[in-house]
């Protein structure tokens, strides 16, 4: 990683722009990497930008073909955030000290992005910011110290992002085939589930809507920093939140409200069903890969115990665990047996207390002399029915995960205590699983 030079990479303007995806529109290698791409921002360490662009008669031909290859992408052909943000959730307590300097150097390269606690896949705001980034960047935050709740500045910082987290809970259940908007089909959508896309036009007009819907990686990576919360006593659970959200050619927006409880119970709920349904086994939009729901969700389990183990979730993550270790290989994202599925799992396996043995192995078995995993692996993808599906891969990223999966573990960020804090969560899953 130190041969990477994260840290030098930056955009015209000197902002650091650290691990930069590679873009494919297949998830069995290749691709373009983001850092290389042109867009007057970034280009190799070797171009000379101004030269290049200063008397180009063609300048605004390419910048016309630029924003047509957005269009048709779905995306904004620019530096992303995402990579870096994933890195630093992995390894932010890791305590060897060359994994340290690349944490923090990358932690820069998102900390302060945020629109008033809601974070963005893409270095501007020309895209919809998100909340699995949201909970991504949150938890990178947290582990890595960056956010102390033991002080006014980290308990006001993480009431910022928790608040952005919780009041992108969606206002009604409404059914797959009435949730098709943006030319996609958002599938159902649950009430106070955390939507992946606010679609509130408070920080972001109309034109970054990108339609209403839930997902389960999402709201594993997003229930981290609300539970830390709550867990330390820093939020009512009884504390009401307002909702709302646009829907694609209404004018007037959708509204409701509800307390902490009732929207984390929804959520915990959502994913918990997920994992004991047996769905996590294909995966989900975003996530091909069955391990990836595995390993975030364990991230919660292993850092709230008091909550999780009322529902048998680490026995079924175990379960789960055991089931890829036999599963037959299929695509790139979905074979278990990619260095970065193995690596995803590994972490999960530590996490719920599992012997990681067979994916260690295999990981110190699949590395390279320069210390990298080259074999193909698909992050997470981007596409709709209007766009081409992309692949987001990185092998920095990949090695970020093969290093916290090889690290000894570290400790939570709180201690185990009694449940009492997560009571009204279990027993409003408790009620709900009643009801149906």
């Amino acid at each position: 990683m130190e041969r990477q030079r994260l840290a030098q990479r930056t955009t015209r303007d000197g902002r650091c722009v650290g691990i930069q995806a590679t873009l494919a529109t297949g998830s069995d290698g290749g691709g373009l990497d983001l850092y290389a791409v042109l867009d007057g921002m970034v280009g190799h360490e070797t171009t000379d930008q101004e030269a290049l662009f200063a008397d180009d008669p063609a300048r605004e031909l390419w910048a016309t073909l630029g924003k047509m290859i957005e269009q048709k992408l779905g995306f904004p052909l620019e530096p992303e955030l995402f990579s870096n943000m994933l890195f630093v959730a992995a390894l932010g307590r890791v305590a060897d000290e060359a994994v340290r300097k690349q944490v923090a150097s990358l932690l820069d390269t998102f900390r302060d992005t945020d629109v008033r606690g809601l974070y963005h896949f893409f270095l501007s705001l020309r895209f919809a910011g998100d909340i699995d980034c949201t909970g991504v960047a949150a938890r990178a935050r947290l582990v890595s110290g960056d956010i102390d709740p033991g002080t006014a500045a980290g308990r006001a910082a993480l009431r910022e992002v928790t608040t952005t987290i919780l009041a992108s809970a969606a206002t009604r259940t409404v059914a797959s085939s009435e949730n098709s908007t943006h030319g996609k089909e958002n599938g159902d959508l649950r009430r106070n589930v955390f939507k992946v896309y606010l679609d509130d036009h408070d920080r972001q007009g109309p034109e970054c809507d990108r339609g209403l819907k839930n997902n389960p990686v999402v709201t594993a990576n997003a229930l981290f920093a609300p539970l830390l919360e709550l867990k330390l006593g820093l939020r009512s659970p009884d504390e009401v939140i307002e909702l709302k959200e646009y829907v694609e050619g209404e004018d007037t927006p959708r509204t409701a409200s509800a307390t902490v409880a009732e929207i984390l119970t929804a959520n915990v709920l959502y994913a918990i069903g997920y994992l004991l349904s047996g769905d996590w086994r294909r995966g989900c939009r975003y996530y091909a890969s069955p391990d990836a729901f595995l390993c975030f969700l364990s991230e919660s389990i292993r850092e709230f115990p008091e909550l999780f183990d009322e529902f048998g979730a680490s026995e079924a993550i175990r379960a789960a665990i055991e089931e890829r270790r036999h599963t037959e290989g299929g695509d790139v994202a979905e074979n278990p047996m990619t260095s970065l599925n193995v690596a995803w799992r590994a972490i999960a396996a530590a996490n719920v207390g599992l012997d990681a043995t067979p994916e260690l192995d295999r990981l110190v078995a699949r590395q390279h002399e320069d210390g990298s995993w080259h074999d193909p692996d698909s992050l997470y993808t981007f596409g709709s029915n209007t766009s081409i599906t992309m692949h987001f891969r990185s092998t920095v990223v990949t090695a970020g995960f093969a290093i916290r999966a090889l690290s000894q573990p570290a400790e939570r960020l709180t201690q185990i205590s009694s449940s009492a804090w997560a009571r009204p969560l279990i027993d409003g899953v408790a009620t709900a699983v009643a009801a149906l």
